[in-house]
């Protein structure tokens, strides 16, 4: 194999917590694993998240209003597909 060829189970694209959630869990379970990233680790949307996963599942919360909540912080680079 060439010195500038590499070869992988898995190629993972991004850094972030999904990227890197899904690269650990590939990797335990035997995968050779291939990280691509445009960036440092954790330099994709990860860090601005705003606290992490959320969810509608408080008795004062609804689908409706965490949807709303979602596109609010987007920046504009989301959308609501239906």
């Amino acid at each position: 194999m060439h010195p500038d060829h590499h070869s992988a189970d898995l190629i993972v694209v991004g850094s972030g917590v999904a990227g890197l959630s899904a690269a650990l869990v590939a990797a335990d379970a035997g995968a050779r694993v291939a990280l691509l990233t445009g960036g440092a680790l954790l330099s994709g949307s990860s860090p601005r998240a705003q606290g992490g996963i959320a969810a509608a599942v408080g008795a004062d919360d609804r689908p409706e209003l965490h949807a709303a909540d979602t596109l609010a912080v987007g920046a504009g680079l989301n959308r609501r597909a239906f």
